[in-house]
């Protein structure tokens, strides 16, 4: 737990938004708002680790939190849903608690509706399309499963920025200095994956050539941009097969 919490970094933003609730003397709904993205982003540490993926940090913002595993692109799929929803899980399963002490008399009820308010607000938000919340990487790890990498990261790209247009437009949210702040890192994490799409996708297949990554799966391509995440491939060159490994092996032999 030690190595965790000296893991976990509050973003200057959130430290803003902190301080504008100290001031305002909304402590109590600091310390409930605060606990909850903590809680949540520790579903992702617990399940991450299950699957010994490595902790790198996690990141504190005012919206929520960012887990980031140092990991290779090239992981399961599956392991990866479940990573991504565990957060939603624990969330869920630490206000039942809350619900159950408040039940009992442990909470008082100004506190208990703070938790309500909260959790319904961060639980909502996070499961938005957006990248980088969990409802994006939901969403860009099941495209994954059906369409080559690249095209997933695409339309991960393109889903994220409707949602926020969608969200604009309609006025869900009241546009204040926080919302303004939150959009902004939104657009930030969503331009910075559509600048280094290149460098993913060369990440992504530097590591397949270099791990040997095989799956059972196979699939006749003609175009190495049209690899997929959860296959292995034949390439289909010069009217003959070629596979995976041979043609990646083709390419990084002339570096």
């Amino acid at each position: 737990m030690k190595i965790i919490l000296s893991k976990i970094e509050f973003h200057y933003t959130f430290i803003i938004i902190a301080l504008g609730f100290v001031l305002a003397g909304y402590f109590s709904n600091l310390i409930v708002f605060t606990s909850i993205i903590i809680i949540h982003e520790l579903g992702h540490i617990i399940t991450g680790l299950h699957f010994k993926y490595k902790l790198d940090k996690v990141i504190i913002y005012p919206y929520g939190g960012m887990t980031k595993f140092n990991t290779i692109i090239n992981t399961n799929i599956n392991k990866d849903i479940l990573v991504a929803i565990s957060g939603v899980i624990v969330q869920s399963i630490y206000f039942i608690l809350i619900t159950i002490l408040y039940t009992k008399g442990y909470i008082r009820e100004y506190i208990y509706n703070l938790f309500t308010i909260y959790n319904k607000s961060i639980l909502l938000f996070n499961i938005l399309p957006i990248i980088p919340l969990d409802g994006s990487k939901i969403i860009n790890l099941i495209l994954s499963k059906y369409l080559y990498y690249n095209l997933s990261n695409k339309l991960t790209i393109i889903i994220s920025f409707i949602t926020i247009i969608i969200i604009l437009i309609t006025r869900i949210y009241e546009y204040n200095y926080s919302f303004i702040i939150i959009l902004g890192i939104l657009m930030k994490n969503i331009y910075d994956l559509y600048k280094n799409l290149e460098y993913i996708y060369n990440k992504f297949l530097l590591e397949r050539y270099l791990y040997k990554i095989t799956y059972p799966k196979k699939k006749i391509i003609k175009n190495k941009k049209k690899m997929y995440k959860n296959k292995s491939h034949y390439f289909y060159i010069n009217n003959q097969l070629l596979k995976e490994d041979d043609y990646l092996r083709s390419i990084y032999s002339k570096r």
